[in-house]
């Protein structure tokens, strides 16, 4: 019955990453990218779709990982519009719940349990991320599962574990491909690390299991991942550039690019402030060195797992070659549940030795992340302008939806192409798929011809343009007819 108290503290925490959704319902770019998604599977019959046309100049094929969007294909589109926001923190509380169940077996102390939850849900990093619609909390848990159950096989041998580590890699290789290369890089080193070849074989038979069930259908994923990498190899320079001003305009970005900034300018240490309870495992391997404390062979394994994402996290950010493989703080990401864990466990280590000392530090703590957390949701979601479909944009999409022919539009913020996709008739210069990531390169990451040209080539009929990130006339168009505008955003004739 004493189970039944995991529940509360993932309650607490979905409300808290939920709430901002309340007051901006449509926050988020890659929302409308994943609705789209969703569609198409509807649209299939709940199957794995072929050739994605309507909406995308640049059609290509189906090639995201299936089970996120056939789970929401069941869903009719509008009651998905009004739960969207609320999804990702599901996902997530199954996590945190897991989080308890993990920290229980480990010490068999419901305390230790509890407050592993409560330092979870205040991991800033987590909040931020599960602000709108992704299968990013449902690939984190299902990655979370995977290789805590791998650990707990190299230790007991038991083929039980084994075969639900495999179950939840299969899954992983059809939700997540960013959660999917993480798991490939931490098996890896763990295969070296424990001199086992048991991680990498886990990993070869998902792969082999996810390929035969959606009959070859996941190599086309993973050809669409690949060509995502190969993208930015070739344009990674630009990752965080200006679509107009290039890199000019650096120093000008928005806060979110600033942060950014900072993260990449002394990765190590900023980074503790995404998640600083990462520390913990640093700690936790000095005090079973120095026999401060008893040694746990599964807590020294999270330890290590810890360390890892966090020296990942730091290079990639700070090598700028590696952004292919990802914004380096996400890794911290696939850290979150065993430094929860490792937290929970010193605090009481330490609460033992320090009792009130231990608590006000832990309270301190936990309060100091639940303000940063609520910052960025004021600041970033509530408040957010140009990540959002706003209500000159709706006004805006619904005029395109009024005229007699059918819109060949592109768009300045390129940023806002799935959006016009999702809510309007018209064709996008915007690709369907990661292959199709090639022929954009004329206007992402950065335009590189004036925009008369760009009408030639792909006959386009009107551009649809955010002012607050460019002003129409820094676009140099000759006579541009502005054929309607609200607020900061303009569709402009060609």
């Amino acid at each position: 019955m004493f189970y039944l108290y995991s529940l509360l503290i993932p309650l607490f925490s979905f409300i808290l990453q939920s709430w901002p959704r309340l007051f901006n319902r449509h926050f988020g770019v890659d929302v409308w990218t994943r609705l789209i998604e969703i569609n198409h599977v509807k649209d299939a019959k709940h199957k794995i779709p072929g050739k994605i046309k309507k909406g995308f100049i640049i059609e290509g094929y189906f090639d995201y990982p299936i089970i996120f969007p056939w789970i929401f294909s069941f869903f009719s589109k509008r009651k998905l519009l009004k739960i969207q926001g609320f999804v990702s923190p599901f996902f997530d509380a199954l996590q945190n719940i897991t989080v308890f169940f993990i920290t229980y077996t480990l010490t068999n102390n419901i305390y230790v349990a509890l407050v592993a939850q409560a330092i979870y849900s205040c991991i800033p990093i987590i909040a931020i991320e599960n602000s709108y619609l992704t299968p990013r909390s449902l690939g984190y848990f299902f990655f979370t599962l995977s290789f805590y159950f791998l650990l707990i096989f190299h230790n007991t041998h038991q083929a039980t574990y084994f075969l639900l580590a495999l179950l939840f890699t299969t899954l992983l290789f059809l939700t997540h491909r960013f959660a999917l290369q993480s798991l490939l890089f931490i098996s890896l080193f763990f295969t070296v690390y424990d001199k086992s070849m048991f991680y990498a074989t886990n990993f070869l038979l998902g792969f082999f299991i996810a390929t035969a069930i959606t009959k070859g259908y996941y190599l086309r994923v993973a050809k669409g991942h690949l060509f995502n990498i190969y993208f930015w190899i070739k344009n990674y320079k630009y990752r965080f550039a200006h679509q107009i001003h290039g890199l000019k305009l650096k120093n000008k970005s928005d806060w979110v690019g600033k942060i950014y900034f900072l993260l990449s300018y002394l990765s190590p240490i900023f980074l503790l402030g995404l998640n600083g309870w990462l520390l913990s495992s640093i700690i936790y391997i000095y005090l079973t060195f120095t026999n401060s404390l008893a040694a746990n062979p599964l807590l020294h394994k999270m330890a290590i797992w810890v360390i890892f994402f966090y020296v990942l996290a730091s290079v990639v950010l700070k090598v700028k070659r590696f952004i292919p493989i990802g914004e380096g703080q996400r890794y911290l990401e696939m850290a979150t549940v065993p430094s929860a864990v490792l937290s929970s466990v010193l605090f009481f280590h330490f609460y033992n030795l320090y009792g009130p000392i231990s608590t006000m530090l832990l309270v301190t703590a936990v309060l100091g992340n639940l303000t940063l957390i609520l910052f960025v949701q004021i600041k970033g979601i509530i408040k957010d302008k140009n990540r959002s479909l706003t209500e000159n944009l709706i006004k805006t999409f619904e005029f395109i939806n009024t005229l007699p022919e059918k819109p060949r539009i592109m768009c300045i913020p390129h940023q806002i192409t799935t959006m016009t996709v999702y809510n309007t008739k018209a064709d996008v210069l915007v690709n369907a798929d990661n292959p199709g990531l090639m022929k954009i390169t004329d206007v992402y990451p950065i335009i590189k011809m004036p925009v008369k040209q760009l009408t030639t080539k792909y006959n386009l009929n009107y551009l649809l343009l955010r002012e607050s990130f460019v002003r129409l006339k820094d676009l140099k168009i000759k006579n541009p007819e502005v054929v309607y505008s609200s607020g900061d955003i303009f569709l402009v004739k060609l």
